[in-house]
């Protein structure tokens, strides 16, 4: 009889009670949510930052191809500016839904790719936002033609522009100038326009901002900018110098008049 009470006893120290399992349980739950949670914050993070790091390499490249295609920029070195060969600005908007396009002569495979038969020789480039995909959003995109030797019917929005990336969504651009109404000033004019004698012109120095996509709804899109110079610049805006006649004579030279002697 002492045995079965002592064993008895001792069951009742060693057994937990249904509050202590309820503690227990409930607190174990909560140990489990906080690392689930915990986790599913840090995969998220993660993978925003990864996605992120992906459109910034996007936007990079973009960036790097335009900015070599700008200093790429070519102007022949005959002063006094040139239609064929000057710079178009189309200003539509302004920060991240602006959807501007630019358009210049350069030489080089920057945004044209060696593949493109345009490359051999100096060729015009558009840089425009051009819709992209069955929603129609604007991305990034090119057209190249040549500058000269054009049927007179020619028209560049024919031409099918080429995505580059469906990553940006908003390109604005502005120029600069150090030319003022009588010469070369001390300090940049920025611009959002370049307009009439300017467009037969280059302009020393253009700053392109590229706006990524949002992830999110809700989000604020990021923008990449630079301001990128051109060296041919000043080829453009020379004064054209006018030639002078040439002297009279053979080969351009006077020659001395030869006399005949008496014999």
């Amino acid at each position: 009889m002492k045995i079965a009470n002592h064993k008895s006893q001792i069951a009742n120290v060693c057994a937990f009670t249904l509050i202590e399992l309820m503690v227990a349980l409930t607190l174990v739950v909560l140990a489990s949510t906080m690392v689930c949670m915990t986790f599913a914050a840090v995969t998220k993070s993660w993978r925003r930052g990864t996605a992120m790091a992906d459109d910034l390499h996007h936007g990079d490249y973009v960036m790097d191809q335009l900015a070599l295609a700008l200093r790429s920029a070519y102007c022949p070195n005959a002063g006094g500016g040139h239609p064929d060969y000057g710079f178009r600005l189309e200003d539509n908007g302004s920060g991240a839904e602006a959807f501007d396009s630019i358009s210049w002569v350069k030489r080089g495979y920057a945004l044209t790719g060696s593949n493109s038969p345009t490359v051999s020789g100096p060729h015009r480039v558009e840089f425009l936002m051009a819709p992209h995909g069955d929603d129609g959003q604007l991305a990034p995109a090119v057209r190249i033609w040549r500058p000269y030797a054009l049927a007179e019917d020619f028209d560049p929005t024919a031409l099918e522009p080429v995505i580059l990336s469906s990553r940006i969504s908003g390109f604005d651009c502005r120029v600069a100038t150090n030319r003022g109404a009588s010469g070369v000033s001390a300090e940049w004019d920025w611009l959002d326009t370049w307009e009439d004698d300017a467009t037969n012109r280059l302009p020393h120095a253009v700053e392109i901002t590229l706006y990524l996509a949002p992830k999110e709804e809700g989000d604020e899109p990021m923008a990449m900018r630079r301001a990128v110079s051109i060296p041919v610049a000043h080829l453009s805006w020379k004064t054209r110098r006018k030639r002078k006649p040439k002297p009279s004579g053979r080969g351009g030279r006077n020659r001395p008049t030869t006399r005949l002697r008496p014999r």
